[in-house]
């Protein structure tokens, strides 16, 4: 079959750009890229006339031509059909069809094999090839969008908001009965578990004190479990709790009388207070430890009391305030 002259071909885009409808101003046309071949085994005319009536009504509009190697340009925007030849002559059994979408990266194509078509009926055979080929790419939904990766600032912000589930932790505390003369010092293990914004945390408790009286002093002891309960929330990294406190232990006094004429006395007895827990947790830097502190205060419900002549001079009663602060582990 003789060549194209460039001429003809240009006149045919001229033509098919002449036959767009207005609207195709507002929307790029399909381009059409066809082999630079001395030679080809079909028409290029018929081609784009058989094209331009296959797509006709269809938006994008049809066709203007692109130089063959627009076939390569993928990120250029509209779609473009492309054609190529297994071999660059008019004896070529074969032309590969591709239709690419530019603006949602999608692509289709199809061999047609040329052995059995005649050649007045390859360029209608070659245009409905690319014709179905354009139509399913309008019909296939578009790639799904890709989910940009998460940046620092967003893992960072997920990680500071997550509440743990379970925490360790030791802690020293120093309890104080203002009004009774009695100021303990001591060692607490804790374990709270959570669920959402809800916290329960376990402490057991080890509390001494030697407080002054008129003829020597008292040494106190107190082993306790106390049961604290109440929501928590996150500010940055650092997680607040807030709960309800009730505390059962037993205490020991034992006096030690520093005149000859005294005579000391100790006794024990189940105590018990209630009151209310601030406290709060900064995760270091290793994600999994804990700074761990608290302030708790209320009143207590059953308490022992050291008597000296019939006075109570201290004792375990009325109101408290306690301190905590120590170091833990969290899940």
């Amino acid at each position: 079959m003789r060549a194209i002259p460039l001429p003809a071909l240009a006149a045919a885009a001229v033509l098919a750009l002449g036959a767009l409808p207005v609207r195709g101003a507002e929307t790029p046309p399909i381009r059409v890229s066809v082999p630079s071949c001395p030679s080809t085994p079909f028409s290029v005319e018929a081609f784009l006339g058989s094209l331009e009536v296959e797509l006709a009504g269809h938006l994008p509009p049809c066709c203007v031509l692109a130089p063959p190697a627009a076939a390569n340009e993928a990120g250029a925007p509209g779609l473009l059909v492309g054609l190529s030849l297994d071999s660059c002559d008019g004896n070529a059994s074969a032309v590969d069809v591709r239709v690419h979408d530019g603006s949602r990266g999608t692509s289709a194509e199809r061999r047609v094999g040329l052995g059995d078509i005649p050649p007045e009926a390859r360029p209608r055979a070659l245009a409905l090839a690319a014709a179905e080929l354009v139509h399913s790419l309008a019909q296939a939904p578009p790639p799904p969008p890709v989910a940009p990766p998460p940046t620092a600032t967003s893992s960072a912000g997920e990680k500071s908001q997550r509440l743990p589930t379970f925490a360790v932790s030791g802690t020293i505390e120093l309890e104080s009965h203002p009004g009774n003369n009695m100021l303990l010092f001591g060692v607490a293990a804790a374990l709270a578990a959570a669920r959402g914004h809800w916290q329960a945390a376990l402490d057991l408790q080890y509390l001494a004190g030697d407080p002054s009286v008129s003829l020597g002093d008292v040494n106190t002891n107190l082993f306790a479990a106390a049961l604290t309960a109440g929501p928590r929330f996150a500010l940055g990294h650092v997680v607040f709790d807030l709960g309800a406190t009730a505390r059962l232990g037993w205490c020991w006094m034992h006096g030690h009388v520093g005149e000859s004429n005294a005579m000391a006395g100790s006794g024990s007895a189940l105590v018990g207070s209630a009151g209310g827990r601030v406290g709060m947790i900064l995760p270091t830097a290793s994600g999994v430890s804990h700074l761990r502190a608290f302030l708790e205060g209320g009143g207590t419900i059953h308490g022992l009391e050291a008597d000296v002549n019939g006075t109570a001079e201290a004792g375990l009663a009325g109101g408290y305030l306690l301190v905590g602060l120590g170091f833990g582990e969290h899940r």
